[in-house]
């Protein structure tokens, strides 16, 4: 399933469960949402990467990734750290159409329940508009649209608010789709032909791997767009199931609400795995950055963008469970310092004294007099 960045814990007994019944309630901040990506879109990558013999580990490192966390299925990255990753692997590769060739290193079940419902799809046509529907799963800053106009039939893509990417992660979805489409109807499939809206890139003499994929491709065009003979949308898939499209639809369906609910800005989703992480006693700098899927340098100075760091959030968290904790009789002192990580309770009441002019014991006091809950 695709739900929350951060994978699931194992669960707690004691004071900590008692706990994670209590947490606060996480804010959102007024910010637009940074774009993310599925590590399911950097696996056939990072496999073309380690055919050629490169250090995938290594290239994956470098962008806080590792060939491991890409089997998380939940597991997205930040738009610009997968972009950044694209470019890496195009430079160390020496290839420009690397997205293309990424799209053949696709192997079965590696778009998850998108790459299911889509087989289950009766036609080419139903699988391209499920496609389209579910298109965040993949990349929540890409719109895609079929619009038929019979005898032709165009798939758009364009990036939602002029939102840059790299040429290969434009490349590597049309010939994607291509891929699957050919292997659910059970023979290759090619498209009229596909226009992108990037320059030709710079080395590409012999085009014939994309005419291979795309028939006919044109650069520097005004839109991203693959055309289709209309006719070829109503091609049969081999096994369509409707009762398990059913299934599979509705599931998609509850991965993209969990998608729209997630915190907004890096630094909110840097507060949101700091919150969880807190009770299971590890919140440190190096697993934060590694639950958002980028390195640690990338984690400080992001943070540093948004005029705040690791420290000012573990603080705020900390805060905030203190004085939730403080609020009931659940918890004694000692375990609330205990569960917000604190070695000794007198750090915790320094910490508390500090951050609201008052010991824990006389907010607590105050907090649970009559009249006040």
């Amino acid at each position: 399933m695709q739900e929350p960045l951060v994978p699931p814990r194992p669960r707690r007994s004691g004071a900590r469960a008692r706990a994670a019944e209590t947490r606060a309630p996480r804010s959102r901040a007024p910010l637009v949402a940074e774009p993310t990506c599925s590590v399911q879109v950097i696996r056939p990558f990072a496999r073309h990467l380690a055919r050629l013999g490169l250090d995938c580990e290594a290239v994956l490192g470098r962008h806080g990734l590792s060939t491991a966390m890409l089997q998380e299925r939940d597991l997205r990255v930040p738009h610009r750290e997968a972009m950044a990753l694209m470019r890496e692997a195009m430079a160390l590769s020496g290839d420009p159409a690397i997205g293309v060739r990424a799209a053949r290193c696709d192997e079965p079940g590696d778009f998850d329940v998108v790459e299911y419902a889509a087989a289950n799809c009766a036609s080419v046509g139903e699988a391209l508009k499920l496609a389209a529907r579910f298109m965040a799963l993949w990349h929540d800053g890409i719109v895609m649209e079929l619009d038929v106009v019979p005898p032709l039939a165009t798939l758009r893509v364009r990036a939602i608010g002029g939102l840059p990417h790299e040429p290969a992660g434009i490349e590597f979805l049309f010939a994607s789709l291509l891929a699957y489409g050919s292997r659910s109807v059970g023979h290759p499939t090619r498209p009229l032909r596909v226009d992108l809206a990037h320059p030709r890139p710079d080395g590409i003499d012999d085009t014939g791997i994309y005419e291979e994929t795309f028939r006919e491709v044109r650069f520097g065009c005004d839109e991203h767009a693959m055309w289709i003979n209309s006719a070829a949308l109503d091609l049969p898939h081999r096994t369509p199931d409707r009762s398990l499209l059913q299934i599979l639809t509705h599931h998609a369906d509850g991965l993209l609400r969990q998608l729209s609910s997630r915190p907004h800005g890096f630094a909110e989703r840097a507060r949101a795995v700091i919150s969880e992480t807190l009770l299971a006693g590890n919140s440190s700098a190096e697993q934060v950055a590694r639950r958002l899927a980028v390195s640690l340098r990338t984690l400080h100075r992001r943070l540093a963008e948004e005029e705040t760091s690791h420290g000012e959030l573990v603080d705020d968290v900390r805060r905030t469970q203190a004085m939730l904790h403080l609020s009931t009789n659940r918890f004694s002192i000692g375990e609330i310092s205990f569960l917000l990580g604190f070695a000794h309770p007198n750090g915790f009441h320094k910490a508390f004294k500090r951050w609201t002019r008052m010991t824990p014991a006389q907010y607590r006091e105050e907090a649970l007099a009559p009249g006040r809950r």
